[in-house]
């Protein structure tokens, strides 16, 4: 777990004020005998889980692909190459959100902006030796331009159809 105590503490202060603001239609199936606190979300998401990462195109349109997601200091990951059409997107519309799903059983949903992180940035420290642990490799060495994506939440959740299958 990568998660300090403020950082789960900041995460479920984002769950709450996601379902304070929730429209009814939301509200209606994530019921909240049905949601995840932060702390089962926290260890649920260990290691490397897939996710459908949205962008926006300079037209407006969404394009979503599958990447791998890992989930550090309470916000997604996900890395990409720099040629990928999501880093154009992400750099001249920085809005995404990504999905983890599996099936009926656990759905996890966040809302923000992406903060593309290269190697050198601010922030690569605390990312790319996890991803190297992972991996065996790091990113950086994939490629040309490999840059990781922080997703920078607005909104995130989490759905479970039997919680008590996802300890603290």
């Amino acid at each position: 777990m990568f998660e300090s105590e403020d950082d789960v503490r900041e995460l479920q202060t984002l769950f709450d004020r996601t379902f304070a603001r929730a429209n009814p239609h939301l509200a209606g199936i994530v019921k909240r005998e049905r949601r995840l606190n932060a702390r089962q979300v926290v260890r649920y998401l260990q290691g490397t889980k897939h996710v459908a990462f949205a962008t926006v195109n300079e037209r407006g349109e969404p394009r979503v692909a599958p990447l791998d997601g890992v989930f550090i200091r309470g916000r997604f990951t996900v890395s990409t190459g720099g040629r990928a059409a999501r880093l154009r997107h992400l750099r001249s519309n920085p809005a995404c959100s990504a999905t983890h799903l599996d099936g009926d059983t656990i759905g996890i949903v966040v809302h923000g902006h992406a903060t593309i992180i290269g190697e050198g940035d601010a922030g690569v420290e605390e990312i790319e030796p996890v991803w190297r642990e992972i991996y065996g490799s790091s990113p950086f060495e994939w490629g040309e331009g490999v840059v990781f994506m922080r997703i920078e939440p607005t909104s995130m959740w989490a759905y479970v159809f039997h919680p008590e299958n996802f300890p603290e």
